[in-house]
């Protein structure tokens, strides 16, 4: 009587027996496997512990520290363009930033304010302001310090006013129309400043000018110095302006952390003494992260070697541009190498992680090589005794994977809670918002990221059971069951 024959009249139990039996015979790579990682009177199972908790460690430190790197990124990013001007431009010879009485002669360019409209009608573009940028000095009661103007018109649409008045701390307001000014916060903290009180502002490049006629001056007979002094007064005419707020303005890593002032356009041309005259033109976008293709294709002219117009842009041919992101290209390769280099360092632990998994196995090939010798006495193939330490590889690195994701998740979610208490109890600060000019650790978790980090330490943990995998399939059968 046949096998099969034997089957179809054995009961019902028996033969139920028997599938369990060859089902087992066709997933016992898997049987072993779990058999292998949960082992009974014996220690193995402490190291199968050890190795998925080195994993978990390695992933979780991964999706942590790379999370709050693409947090950081993206603070510093936010931060810039909700201050700076999406895209600057400017007249590199600054003869059409002049007012027209005062252009030279022989100069045909457009003026500011037809470069102005060209802007405003070129599609992405919601809002174009002309700027008079500059250092002043501020005085106060209190003492005197140099600071960076803002010069701004405030108007309708004027998005780039609209963002200064966004930093502007409560109690104070936008009010660019008067004899009034934003002050630093910094400053106003120093010198007790409020709002409403009076400040005064010069203008260094005035006091070039102090300096020159006061040499003149001492040249001069006696008789002819007091004349002089009444003129010298004329040169130096201070600007007392009222505060209408304080702004806190960013503090980038990559900034001079100068104080901020902002004034009416008509205060800093006064004060620059430039007339009708502005520095630059800053563009605010709908997309801003299109600013350095507008800049690129709409904007600029190029010229070839021989000086004739190569493509034609909005802006004359002596007009230059920046972006915001090439005010801080930098300050944001910095952050990138460093998360680059943070991915390359961190994985190494991932990597210890495996070496322990491929230890594991190794440990398990030593001491089960005699049962391995009978598993291949017994005619199993090569292929299912790799797969014995393949699938242990697999499900170590899929638990280590599974639970430092969890785990890193966590982490990340209270990052701000675990920081004030890591502070409260040595008293150290961690992530100094002095140094990095942000309040809170902040965290962006990319799924791109997460996968990466998940799937590598699976990969890894895979291919280092390859090698006790391929010992184990070589062991010969009557050596091991000789030893």
């Amino acid at each position: 009587m046949s096998r099969s024959q034997t089957l179809l009249y054995t009961p019902c139990g028996s033969a139920h027996r028997v599938i369990g039996r060859q089902r087992l015979i066709k997933n016992f790579s898997l049987y072993l496997a779990l058999r292998y990682l949960r082992p009974k009177r014996t220690f193995v199972s402490v190291i199968t512990l050890i190795s998925v908790l080195g994993v978990c460690f390695g992933v979780a430190a991964l999706v942590i520290v790379i999370s709050v790197m693409r947090g950081f990124h993206q603070q510093i990013q936010d931060l810039a363009l909700n201050y700076d001007a999406h895209i600057e431009t400017f007249d590199r010879w600054g003869t059409a930033m002049m007012p027209d009485k005062e252009r030279p002669k022989d100069v045909k360019e457009k003026g500011w304010r037809e470069v102005l409209a060209d802007i405003k009608a070129t599609p992405g573009v919601v809002s174009a302001s002309p700027m008079v940028r500059g250092m002043v000095l501020v005085e106060s009661k209190e003492g005197m310090a140099p600071s960076w103007m803002w010069g701004l018109k405030q108007e309708d649409g004027n998005r780039l006013s609209s963002k200064h008045a966004k930093l502007i701390r409560e109690g104070g307001k936008l009010d660019l129309n008067g004899d009034n000014i934003l002050l630093d916060e910094g400053l106003a903290r120093d010198w007790g400043v409020a709002v409403g009180d009076k400040v005064t502002i010069y203008s260094p490049q005035n006091l070039k000018e102090v300096v020159h006629k006061m040499k003149e001056i001492d040249d001069k007979p006696q008789a002819e110095k007091q004349e002089a002094y009444k003129g010298l007064k004329e040169v130096l005419v201070p600007l007392d302006l009222t505060v209408a707020g304080l702004i806190s303005p960013p503090r980038l890593q990559d900034s001079d952390k100068m104080a901020i002032v902002v004034v009416p356009l008509h205060v800093a041309q006064e004060v620059r003494g430039m007339g009708d005259g502005i520095s630059s033109i800053g563009i605010e976008l709908s997309d801003p992260y299109q600013a350095d293709a507008l800049k690129k294709e709409k904007l600029i002219t190029t010229l070839d070697d021989q000086g004739t117009v190569k493509k034609q842009g909005i802006l004359p041919e002596t007009w230059g541009a920046f972006t915001w992101t090439e005010q801080h290209a930098q300050l944001f390769a910095t952050v990138q190498n460093e998360l680059e280099m943070m991915y390359f360092v961190l994985f190494i632990i991932v990597l210890v992680a495996a070496f322990c998994v491929m230890n594991t196995m190794i440990t398990v090939t030593v001491q089960k090589r005699r049962e391995i010798g009978i598993i291949a006495a017994l005619g199993t193939r090569v292929s299912q005794i790799m797969w014995v330490f393949l699938i242990q590889g697999m499900i170590v690195g899929l638990l280590g994977a599974i639970t430092g994701f969890g785990a890193g998740m966590m982490v990340v979610h209270w990052r701000n809670q675990i920081r004030a208490g890591i502070t409260m109890m040595t008293g150290r600060e961690i992530f100094d918002s002095s140094i990095y000019g942000l309040i809170e650790i902040p965290a962006k978790v990319v799924s791109q990221d997460v996968g990466i980090i998940c799937i590598g330490a699976f990969l890894l943990c895979t291919l280092a059971a390859l090698v006790p995998a391929f010992l184990a399939a070589r062991t010969e059968p009557a050596v091991a069951l000789r030893d």
